[in-house]
């Protein structure tokens, strides 16, 4: 049965090294630089006659010294990121929140890749990894592999978290020691890793909505970035038109799962487009006057953002008379 024990994409995660061999002979790339996209603005501003652009309120703290060294948090993998937070006390899962692609198959948003991660009294963590099927039919596999995670300081003060993988079908348990090992494919026997060890960077703190603290800080103490709803444009001014778009932008480590938008209690659907939740609305057949915009939204990490909004709509100017023209005697 074939598993997606291929060639790392590489893309973000560092490998122990270009020997870093897997069980099935395959080499995972050596880490090579990978812009990130910069920091998203907290509100998305533009705004035309027929447009009201909504923005959300990003998670986008990066990784400092003065960051604990806490398992929770986003961290880059293989490309992508993943939000490590505790779900229940002294279980934490690790939840896709940038898509990543971990050998040939792609793990995508909302997807838990990592789960019943526990602290080890030795001061790892301990859990499972999702691993995939076949590539390219990339079928989820039943059976989990036994992971090992680390948070470990940098020589800048900073950290990383080291993730060590055996596949599915060894069901071994992988350790790290305190000072990262195994490095490098003759270590890995002794610390029962068949598949290979990477080495992720703490992207960002884990947000949290507006008013809260963090549900689960575990070790890190860390609170993240706040997270809200804001409307424009401003309800100070009526508005002429009757065809609206709404658009939400996703935030950033942190996706929209659900949206609800409501007036008066009549809903109106959503599309996702790109960094966008999108949801044009007809306020055709509404009484005219003041209207209130809803909007209900639950993130994937689990976070629940709410505002609403009154708006009014202007009233029909009235036409001035045109002064009736007067012909002179020559153009008569």
């Amino acid at each position: 049965m074939d598993r997606d024990t291929n060639r790392p994409a590489g893309h973000g995660s560092n490998a122990d090294g270009p020997d870093a061999n897997g069980p099935d002979g395959h080499t995972p790339e050596a880490d090579r630089p990978r812009g990130r996209r910069g920091s998203r603005p907290l509100l998305v501003g533009l705004v035309t006659a027929m447009l009201i652009a909504v923005g959300i309120g990003v998670a986008s703290a990066g990784a400092s010294s003065s960051s604990s060294s806490g398992i929770e948090g986003v961290w880059e993998f293989s490309g992508g990121q993943i939000a490590i937070q505790q779900t229940t006390p002294g279980t934490f899962t690790g939840t896709v929140v940038v898509p990543t692609t971990f050998a040939e198959c792609v793990h995508p948003v909302e997807q838990k890749i990592w789960t019943e991660m526990k602290l080890q009294p030795d001061g790892s963590y301990w859990g499972l990894h999702q691993w995939y099927q076949g590539y390219p039919i990339c079928k989820l596999d039943s059976t989990l592999g036994k992971t090992a995670w680390r948070v470990l300081s940098g020589s800048n003060g900073t950290y990383y978290l080291r993730v060590c993988l055996s596949a599915p079908s060894n069901n071994l348990q992988p350790t790290i020691a305190a000072d990262g090992a195994p490095y490098g494919p003759s270590e890995y026997a002794a610390y029962h890793v068949t598949y290979g060890c990477f080495k992720s960077e703490l992207t960002a703190l884990l947000p949290t909505t507006s008013g809260t603290t963090s549900t689960g800080t575990g070790k890190s103490g860390v609170a993240g970035s706040k997270e809200s709803l804001t409307f424009s444009p401003s309800n100070k001014k009526c508005l002429s038109l009757r065809l609206f778009k709404i658009h939400l932008l996703e935030p950033q480590y942190d996706p929209l799962k659900t949206v609800s938008i409501t007036i008066g209690g009549r809903k109106f659907a959503s599309t996702h487009k790109g960094d966008y939740v999108v949801a044009a609305l007809d306020l055709k057949g509404l009484p005219k006057g003041a209207f209130t915009v809803k909007i209900k939204a639950t993130t994937v990490l689990g976070n629940h953002l709410s505002d609403s909004r009154t708006y009014h709509t202007c009233a029909k100017k009235k036409l001035k008379p045109h002064n009736k023209l007067k012909l002179s005697k020559e153009q008569k």
